[in-house]
Formats: structure tokens, C-alpha cells, sequence
């Protein structure tokens, strides 16, 4: 059974009115348990708000949202039990720190849940663990702490209720690459240790390659995609005119078989493509 289903999905802000705009539109979609799912799309295509649908910060217009074979909208009062069980982390969280100090801040979603304190700390210090927060940093101000600590803390706060799922959105947004390559690592660690399904939204093609299972393509407010990074990503001429493209390496190797060099195409990340290379030299091919 899917962890995640969305049946005929619509959600339309300002409903009835002249200015009505729906942003997404009949989205069907199925996400198995312990993927790592990449979410694009153009600026505008839907991504936010599709995330927003399954822990219930927003309503379908129209369709259902189940997680783990319930509909989240089923029964009154629900929501608090379903925003437990699916974290989501907004772009830049680093800006909803508040905390007197880095421990409080991510013991906060852990209290809430009503864990005991010898609970609520153990996954503080899991989660901690989890984003490479040293433990000396637990006790200072999250406005003393680097912006790239700052992030991991952010995150932490999220993964620190242990929801078995897990949704970060533009998780790598304004960091430089040093910081970018660490976020993913940790993300791609924590999901392969606790086997939660995450869902991953950005617009970088070299980030979702280098981490996701699946992508999921959003297009002028409709689920466009949905397949392995491979197949999705051998679809290049058709991303194009969604305004997308591949990642860089990708089309590095596309031109080279262009221009006559026996090279494969399904290459979607920076290390493949020296180990391709460097398999090709050693063969003495050219």
C-alpha cells in the first residue's frame, strides 16, 4: 500500500471569484514507503503547493489526500495526528528559529507531541546527530550559530518528531556548494537509516540527481512526470519545453555523442561521469 496517494487533487485559491487561480490541477499520484522522491517544476508549476496538500496545511478543492491508506480529511481533528506523522520543512526554516537556545528550539516539535523529557531528548540528540549539530552547540542561541547551522538546526527541529515522512522544500536554497553537498549527504543519510520516504523540492537538476529515486515533474499545475531518474531524465527534449533541462553533466555527455564519441547519455551525476570517463580512457578508447 502507498504511504502517499492523491486521488483527482485540485486546489483552487480564491474559489468562486473573478481572479480564481488553481494552482494544482487533478493530481493523481502514488509514492511508495523508503522513497526518495524529487520534486520540479518551473517557478509557479504547482511544487509548494502539492507538498502543502499532505500534511494538511492546505485543503483539496476537490479530491482526496490518504497517508498510509487514510483520508487525512476524513475525520474532524485529525490534522494535528497527520502533521506528526509528515514534517515539513519550508524554504529557509532557518528564519522560524526562536528558541532561547538550540536545544529548545528542536525539543519544541517533540513537546508538543507530548513526549516525556527522556523521549523528548533522545530525539534531540538523535536528530542532532542526524544534521551534524555538535553537541556543544545545543546550548547556545540559535542566532549565535552560522547560517549553514542555523539550517541543519532548522531541519533538525523537523526530524526530531521522527515523522515517517519527511518534506523539505528548497532545503539548499541560498547555501553555497560546500553547504549545498553537506545538506544533501544528510538528507540522503538520514532517509537511507530511518527508511523514511522524503520528498525533495528544487530547482536544481544536479541536486535531485544526486540524491532522489523517483522524480516527480509538476508542469503548469499538473503532474507532468513521475518514474525513476533515469527515465525521467532520458525525457530531455520534452523537460525543455517545460522550461526545465538536465543536469549539467548530462548534457555534457549528450554532446559528445553528438559529436561521434561512443559515450551513453544516462549520466546524472559529476562522479558518474568521471567514472565513465575514466573507464573510457583506461580502455584506451578516445
Amino acid at each position: 500500500m502507498p504511504v502517499i496517494s492523491l486521488r483527482n487533487v485540485t486546489h483552487t485559491y480564491g474559489e468562486g471569484l473573478p481572479i480564481s487561480v488553481s494552482a494544482i490541477k487533478d493530481i493523481n499520484l502514488d509514492i511508495e514507503s523508503g522513497e526518495l522522491v524529487g520534486i520540479i517544476g518551473h517557478t509557479g508549476s504547482g511544487k509548494s503547493t502539492l507538498v502543502q496538500h499532505l500534511n494538511g496545511l492546505l485543503k483539496p478543492t476537490s479530491g482526496s489526500v490518504f497517508i498510509d491508506g487514510e483520508d487525512i480529511w476524513a475525520k474532524k481533528g485529525n490534522i494535528r495526528q497527520v502533521r506528526f506523522k509528515v514534517g515539513l520543512c519550508f524554504q529557509y526554516p532557518e528564519y522560524q528559529l526562536f528558541e532561547e537556545t538550540v536545544f529548545k528550539d528542536i525539543a519544541f516539535g517533540p513537546k508538543n507531541m507530548g513526549l516525556s523529557k527522556e523521549e523528548t531528548e533522545k530525539s534531540v540528540l538523535a536528530a542532532a546527530k542526524y544534521v551534524g549539530l555538535k553537541p556543544e552547540l545545543l546550548s547556545k542561541s540559535p542566532f549565535d550559530l552560522s547560517g549553514g547551522e542555523k539550517r541543519r538546526a532548522a531541519i533538525a527541529g523537523v526530524m526530531a518528531m521522527n515523522p515517517k515522512i519527511l518534506i523539505l522544500d528548497e532545503p539548499t536554497a541560498g547555501l553555497d556548494p560546500k553547504g549545498r553537498q553537506e545538506i544533501l549527504s544528510m538528507i540522503k543519510h538520514y532517509q537511507r537509516t530511518t527508511g523514511s520516504t522524503v520528498l525533495l523540492v528544487s530547482h536544481s537538476m544536479e541536486d535531485v540527481a544526486s540524491v532522489a529515486t523517483k522524480i516527480l515533474v509538476m508542469n503548469k499545475s499538473r503532474l507532468a512526470m513521475y518514474d525513476s531518474v533515469e527515465n525521467v531524465f532520458s525525457r530531455a527534449d520534452e523537460l525543455q519545453k517545460m522550461g526545465l533541462t538536465v543536469p549539467q553533466i548530462t548534457r555534457i555527455f549528450i554532446g559528445l555523442k553528438e559529436k561521434g564519441i561512443d559515450v551513453e547519455t544516462d549520466v546524472y551525476t559529476v562522479k558518474e561521469g568521471y567514472r565513465r570517463l575514466l573507464s573510457m580512457l583506461k580502455g584506451g578508447e578516445r
